[in-house]
């Protein structure tokens, strides 16, 4: 009987843990081009685009990508499911980051 509590409190404390997307810390590096590619922080790779951070517009926002904002409408990228604000959700969205409130022609004719 101990053991199975053990387990049950093992497994409640791992799964979650488990669940959660971690930040990928990528280490600068050259490309095959000889350009640089700066230290930087991004959102684990998975299915959704809606939950991902986004480029950077500035040096605070590689690091701290937490704050990235493409729209500018007060809600993070990662939080927004619409980060160009172009009326398209980022899962559907060809062209996630477009410029500010320019809407497709017909965003559904791919």
């Amino acid at each position: 009987m101990k053991k199975i509590i053990l387990l049950l409190i093992g497994f409640l404390f791992i799964v979650p843990q488990l669940a959660v997307a971690k930040d990928v810390h990528v280490k600068g590096y050259y490309r095959k081009d000889g350009t640089y590619v700066r230290p930087h922080i991004r959102s684990s790779p998975d299915s959704s685009r809606s939950n991902n951070y986004g480029p950077s517009t500035n040096s605070d926002q590689l690091m701290n990508p937490r704050q990235r904002d493409w729209d500018r409408d007060g809600t993070p990228n990662y939080l927004d499911r619409d980060d160009d604000n172009d009326g398209v959700y980022d899962n559907q969205d060809r062209q996630q980051y477009s410029p500010f409130n320019k809407k497709p022609k017909n965003p559904y004719n791919w």
